[in-house]
């Protein structure tokens, strides 16, 4: 694909809200690490960033965001189970 293709890709109307909030998490990551010293703050903009991550990944994959609420409607269906048993 080459680098620039895949910027413009990147950037094109499908895909820029995920550029903004995966590269925003990463700068929000290394502010709140780096020039605040948050642990907390640090923290939950990773998490984001790795959910930001999940769903790119997932939007690649063909019917990965179904197989994505399955797993996650599996995932809860066990925890449920787990605390109420």
């Amino acid at each position: 694909m080459g680098p620039l293709v895949y910027i413009r890709h990147l950037l094109s109307g499908s895909r820029l809200p995920f550029t903004v909030a995966y590269f925003g998490s990463i700068a929000l990551t290394l502010y709140f690490a780096v020039g605040l010293h948050s642990t907390l703050l640090t923290l939950f903009s990773s998490i984001f960033q790795l959910a930001a991550l999940l769903w790119y990944l997932v939007s690649y994959f063909p019917m990965g965001s179904t197989g994505l609420q399955f797993m996650g409607r599996i995932g809860a269906q066990r925890v449920t189970a787990w605390v109420s048993s």
